[in-house]
């Protein structure tokens, strides 16, 4: 093997994801009030186009409300059908705390060591191509179980903690 050949593989290597999709895991999941469909969630750019700052459209998110956020990554090539989900949050709404904070101490906290690997290699890989997605949400209980069934249900590839212990059991022993 030449070595442009070893080096691609490597890199593909470190890129690669697994994603679980398991239907009936999906019809566990049990919000009939909330709409969850993607359409109607607000998402932009996270970073700026070379990756050393946020984007100007961090502003669009809310700083007086809690709710769900969702680190994705955008493929320009298919566009529309090549989108990944990496990791599901969840930011409450307390005196120190709100949406858009929360979505900013990722990049401000994790893009640059190695506190949260998982994180850290989302910033790494795909930061140019990284965006965000949230969902605005008033009851911190209610943000709470949901972030928790999109968690267990979905089980997204950044994601560490699976809060369901049958379904970590059932992770962990396969």
């Amino acid at each position: 093997m030449d070595a442009p050949a070893f080096e691609l593989g490597e890199q593909l290597n470190n890129r690669k994801i697994e994603y679980i999709l398991h239907k009936d895991l999906w019809d566990k999941f049990n919000f009939p009030h909330l709409d969850l469909n993607i359409n109607r969630w607000s998402s932009i750019k996270y970073l700026n186009d070379n990756s050393t700052d946020f984007n100007n459209d961090i502003n669009l998110v809310p700083a007086d409300k809690g709710g769900l956020y969702l680190f994705f990554v955008k493929c320009p090539i298919l566009t529309g059908m090549s989108e990944y989900p990496l990791y599901i949050g969840r930011a409450q709404l307390t005196q120190g705390q709100n949406l858009r904070k929360r979505v900013k101490e990722y990049f401000q906290k994790y893009s640059k060591n190695n506190e949260r690997p998982k994180i850290y290699k989302m910033f790494r890989y795909w930061s140019e191509n990284l965006f965000l997605a949230f969902y605005p949400l008033n009851e911190n209980d209610e943000i709470r179980d949901v972030e928790k069934d999109i968690i267990n249900y979905l089980i997204l590839p950044m994601n560490d903690l699976i809060p369901d212990k049958e379904i970590k059991q059932a992770i962990k022993a396969f």
